[in-house]
C-alpha cells in the first residue's frame, strides 16, 4: 500500500507540549480558501511512499512521542492513513483535517487519539490554536470522543 507524502519532519508546534513526527500528505480535494499549504493540494508535489517506509521513519524518530498527520488532506488517502495508524502503537496519533468529525470513517477514528477538524477560515482566524474559531479539537478517552474547545 502506498500514499503520496510531501514531507516528514520533526514538529514542535502541531501537538501542544509534545514533540511529534509530522507526516504531510500530498493531495487535497477540499482546497480551503487561504490554506497555509496550497502547494500540497496536488499529489504531484509528493512522493509515492510505501506503508513500511513511512512507518519506519516514524518508528525510528528518537524523541517523538506523537505522530501528526497533516496536508494536503490526509483523509483523501484514508485507506493508507487507517492502515498506518493501525500499525503505530507506541506514539499518540493526531489528525488535522478540513473535514468535520462526523464525516470521518469509524475505522479511522478507532486508531486516533486527537483530531483537529474543520476547514481553516481566515475570517475566523484567532491567532492561536487551532487557527480559526470554527475548528474543533477532539480527544479520545477510552472509546469516547470529547470536545476540548467550544
Amino acid at each position: 500500500m502506498n500514499a503520496y507524502i510531501a514531507r516528514m519532519c520533526t514538529s514542535f508546534i502541531d501537538v501542544p507540549d509534545k514533540i511529534a513526527v509530522a507526516v504531510y500528505f500530498a493531495g487535497c480535494s477540499l482546497r480551503c480558501k487561504d490554506c497555509q499549504n496550497p502547494e500540497l493540494w496536488y499529489r504531484k508535489n509528493g512522493v509515492l511512499r510505501s506503508l513500511d517506509e513511512v512507518k519506519e521513519k516514524i518508528d525510528s524518530h528518537p524523541l517523538a512521542d506523537s505522530v501528526v498527520f497533516l496536508g494536503g488532506e490526509p483523509t483523501d488517502q484514508v485507506a493508507f492513513l487507517t492502515a498506518l495508524c493501525q500499525q503505530i502503537v507506541n506514539k499518540e496519533r493526531v489528525l488535522y483535517t478540513g473535514r468535520e468529525f462526523e464525516e470521518l470513517s469509524t475505522s479511522l477514528l478507532e486508531y486516533l487519539e486527537m483530531i483537529i477538524c474543520g476547514p481553516y477560515r481566515s475570517d475566523l482566524h484567532v491567532g492561536g490554536w487551532p487557527a480559526s474559531s470554527n475548528q474543533r479539537i477532539l480527544t479520545k478517552k477510552g472509546v469516547s470522543w470529547h470536545l476540548l474547545n467550544s
